[in-house]
C-alpha cells in the first residue's frame, strides 16, 4: 500500500497553488509550505507532496490518481484544475471498461504529469 507520494515541480509556487486548489474539493489541505516542500492532505494523514525540480521534470510516464468521496467532487476538482491552468486530457465521466461505477476525469498539471480523480460512489 502506498502512503505518500512526491512530485517534482519546475514551477513550485505555481503548482503549490495550483494543487491548493484542485485538491480542497476532494478534502485534501495544504498542510505545509517550507518552500522547499509542500505538503497535502489531511490533518491525520499527509499523503501528497511537491518539491521543485531541476527542469525538465520527467512528466510523460507519471500519473497519478487521487481519490474523490463523490461524483461532484470529481467534477469540481477537475474544473478548479483547468481553470487554474491544467490542460484536461478526459472530462468526468462513468469508465463501465473499469467498472461499472468508475466515475473519473483525467488532466495533465502545470509540469505534464497526468492527474486523474476518481470515485466509485453512485
Amino acid at each position: 500500500m502506498i502512503d505518500h507520494v512526491s512530485l517534482g515541480t519546475t514551477r513550485y509556487a505555481e503548482a503549490t497553488a495550483f494543487y491548493r486548489a484542485a485538491l480542497e474539493p476532494l478534502g485534501l489541505a495544504l498542510l505545509r509550505d517550507t518552500g522547499a516542500e509542500a505538503a497535502f492532505g489531511t490533518e491525520s494523514h499527509w499523503s501528497f507532496f511537491l518539491y521543485p525540480a531541476p527542469a525538465p521534470v520527467t512528466a510523460p510516464g507519471t500519473h497519478l490518481a487521487f481519490g474523490a468521496p463523490s461524483r461532484a467532487a470529481v467534477t469540481a476538482a477537475h474544473e478548479v484544475a483547468l481553470a487554474a491552468g491544467g490542460q484536461d486530457i478526459f472530462t468526468p465521466r462513468l469508465r463501465p471498461d473499469i467498472s461499472p461505477t468508475y466515475f473519473g476525469a483525467m488532466f495533465h498539471d502545470l509540469d505534464g504529469h497526468r492527474i486523474e480523480i476518481a470515485t466509485n460512489a453512485g
